[in-house]
């Protein structure tokens, strides 16, 4: 037998609250499966390793139980996906794992794609992967149960410990061909019961695909560090491939696409439909796009394709704030992509996010006013958070303008947070947070807006769930 089909890979998720509370709003709006922990897993597990994976999200694992888990499996090597929120639970994760074993820790995802050095300076984690991980990952996990050192400093694309030194390789070469990946390793993760998506989708059968890496856009908030700025796509056939296997297998009834843009180009948009049509796909889907990269036609060639919701980014009413943010958009092109959108028949939801540099109380209220007139059907709401690998990190932190960061990342929490690293002037943290009730409030328990959802769209599937959620995020 081989090593590979020997070893036990254990990769996890970790909570993004040290006291995994119940799950409130936030956890509405995030808990999809992790598709680059899937990825992950299914590039190890078609190498021949035997692979486990704990989401301890959609679990709701409190430390204790994780590392329960970690000795029952007993794993050669443990992976960790780590996004900017959930780093100090994982740093904590990572210390209670070590002092149970000698476990080689690697650590993944977008955190230390943006810091490496800094991530490593934690001293709890051997190795960092930096970028995608699909091909690194297969690399090390030989090169470690090898212990071949020499070969692990071959490596592109990864940061790791060498005694008291700090080693950084050269960046891996993104992946040209997306098709050569394996759909990402499902069957691992809990049931899509534990993924209701609450408030991007309109069933509970729903699950997410990316057809796409990378983002050509360059807004000024926006984390770039692990999919680069270049866009690479997969083919349609093996996008509906995706589809259709989720349909068979897992008995979806909706997809959700995070690409950062989908209808980039109307010819990928309509063979995209015409092939879900050859096979009898007739599967709902949304999609997120920029206020700019529709019109009328693709909003139809969309329309006949499936989507039933777009979900645009409007971050601001403020022309002094969506310049800031280097969107390139206006208020008015916000206005005239809804009317278009809920002309085609397509639901349209839209993403806000309170205290970007420059914004102050006039121009939240503009903004909340703003929306109300847009008529959405979905209002997502976001603290602002400066993400290292953002332009606004960097320019926060050369200005001596963000707090003490890593301190203030221990508290950050995107939907709830307890103090933050940056403050646009004239605003207070609690004011923010009074904003954020005030806008979920006016939006989500309107008469008329509750009416339509009961009575038009007969949205009745999880409604406990969203109200329950929804009470956390208003009261």
């Amino acid at each position: 037998m081989t090593i590979s089909s020997k070893a036990r890979i254990l990769l996890i998720y970790p909570p993004n609250d040290p006291e995994v509370k119940k799950r409130g709003f936030n956890y509405s709006i995030d808990d999809c499966q992790p598709l680059g922990l899937g990825y992950v897993a299914a590039a190890l597990e078609s190498s021949g390793y035997k692979i486990k994976v704990i989401d301890a999200k959609a679990e709701a694992l409190s430390i204790d139980k994780i590392i329960k888990k970690v000795v029952e499996f007993n794993p050669a090597i443990i992976g960790l996906s780590v996004s900017t929120p959930d780093f100090y639970t994982a740093v904590s994760l990572a210390r209670q794992i070590k002092a149970r074993g000698d476990y080689p820790l690697v650590i993944g995802g977008r955190h230390i794609s943006a810091l490496p050095e800094e991530t490593m300076e934690e001293g709890c984690f051997d190795y960092g992967v930096v970028g995608e991980g699909e091909c690194t990952v297969v690399e090390l996990a030989e090169a470690i149960l090898k212990a071949d050192t020499s070969r692990i400093q071959q490596i592109k694309g990864i940061v790791f410990r060498n005694g008291p030194k700090i080693t950084r390789t050269p960046p891996r070469e993104q992946i040209e061909d997306l098709d050569t990946l394996s759909f990402p390793a499902r069957h691992l993760f809990p049931s899509s019961e534990k993924y209701p998506y609450l408030f991007y989708n309109k069933s509970l059968s729903v699950t997410t695909i990316i057809t796409s890496r990378g983002c050509s856009y360059r807004c000024t908030f926006c984390d770039h560090a692990v999919f680069g700025n270049r866009v690479r796509m997969r083919s349609i056939k093996n996008v509906v491939d995706e589809v259709e296997m989720l349909v068979r297998d897992y008995g979806i009834s909706e997809i959700n696409i995070i690409d950062d843009i989908f209808p980039l180009r109307r010819e990928r948009v309509e063979e995209f439909g015409r092939q879900l049509r050859e096979r009898g796909l007739k599967i709902p889907w949304i999609c997120s796009a920029r206020v700019d990269s529709i019109d009328p036609d693709m909003l139809k060639i969309m329309k006949d394709a499936g989507c039933w919701m777009v979900v645009y980014g409007i971050e601001s009413s403020s022309q002094k704030i969506l310049d800031v943010t280097n969107k390139n958009i206006t208020a008015q092109k916000i206005e005239q992509a809804v009317r278009w959108t809920r002309e085609a028949g397509i639901a349209a939801a839209g993403t806000l996010v309170f205290g970007l540099p420059g914004e102050d109380r006039m121009t939240i209220r503009d903004t909340m006013a703003f929306v109300k007139r847009l008529c959405l059907d979905r209002l997502i709401f976001v603290i602002f958070l400066p993400l290292p690998g953002s332009e606004f990190y960097r320019r926060l932190s050369e200005g001596g303008e963000l707090k003490n960061g890593r301190e203030y990342r221990k508290e950050h929490d995107y939907y709830f947070p307890r103090r933050l690293p940056f403050i646009a002037e004239d605003l207070t943290i609690d004011l923010l947070k009074k904003y954020r009730k005030k806008v979920y409030r006016d939006f989500y328990l309107r008469p008329s807006y509750i009416a339509k959802r009961l009575f038009i769209h007969r949205e009745f599937k999880g409604l406990p769930m969203r109200i329950r959620s929804l009470i956390k995020a208003i009261f």
